[in-house]
């Protein structure tokens, strides 16, 4: 065992029964090849035997301590352990991560674990699982043809896993209201950010007022939009007053505002 700096060992506490074996986990020491960690562990009066449960809780709190995403969102599938239960003799329990594959903090996983008491090695395990996470996403209700306005009803939020589903996820459904789509979407369909796009508020064609001001200025003219565009859009208009095109943002349905 490799150690560096090693802090001071946590105190022993007993345990009682109905007491979880499980305690949260403290990193003593770690290096490049071993990677030490230790239960605030019981002093056991008598043997005792890990199951499933006990590794799954072990394999987790090893893979996930020191992890930025919320621990509430993370969740352990396809848990397996070799061996399957260890009995252990009395003494304060301490784990020691020898080995293991996948360093990126999601997708299978394996470590291997000794199982030390009174510093002496008593078992080996390989625990390995799979790491997911699970976040709120909208996904649509019901097919949605391109070019639809999302409305209330449209779409909903839900629960998914999204370790595979990379960024851009939309996660408020508030937010999507109103917005136009730019692909068809099945039922179930999760909606990403990139899908949707203002829905245009002026149309080629459109006749508008456009305004300009400067201090105590202001001018109002007609024109006539060149080019499509969404609140906020800079468009092509023509005004029809000197039949010059000009570049104007769009305000409203009917409004284009030059500035000065």
């Amino acid at each position: 065992m490799i150690t560096a700096n090693m802090p001071t060992k946590p105190s022993r506490r007993s345990h009682r029964p109905g007491q979880s074996l499980i305690a949260p986990l403290r990193i003593l020491a770690a290096t490049t090849a071993f990677i030490l960690v230790a239960l605030q562990a019981w002093a056991a009066p008598e043997m005792t035997t890990l199951g499933t449960k006990e590794l799954l809780a072990i394999f987790t709190e090893l893979t996930t301590s020191n992890s930025v995403l919320p621990a509430g969102d993370i969740e352990i599938a396809n848990f397996t352990a070799n061996p399957e239960s260890i009995t252990l003799p009395p003494g304060i329990q301490e784990f020691q991560v020898v080995s293991q594959t996948q360093p990126k903090q999601l997708g299978r996983k394996t470590i291997v674990v000794n199982i030390i008491i009174a510093g002496v090695a008593k078992e080996q395990v390989m625990l390995s699982g799979k790491i997911e996470l699970y976040g709120n996403v909208v996904c649509s209700t019901k097919t949605l043809s391109r070019r639809t306005i999302i409305e209330a009803g449209d779409v909903e939020r839900v629960r998914r896993n999204i370790t595979m589903l990379g960024p851009d996820l939309a996660d408020d459904a508030e937010q999507v209201l109103g917005q136009e789509l730019k692909t068809t979407l099945q039922p179930g369909a999760v909606l990403y950010r990139r899908f949707l796009k203002s829905p245009e508020t002026v149309k080629r064609g459109d006749i508008v007022s456009i305004q300009a001001a400067s201090g105590t200025l202001a001018i109002s003219v007609p024109g006539r939009v060149q080019s499509a565009g969404a609140k906020g859009d800079l468009i092509k208009v023509k005004n029809l007053m000197s039949r010059r095109e000009i570049y104007a943002r769009v305000i409203g349905a009917d409004t284009v505002q030059v500035d000065l």
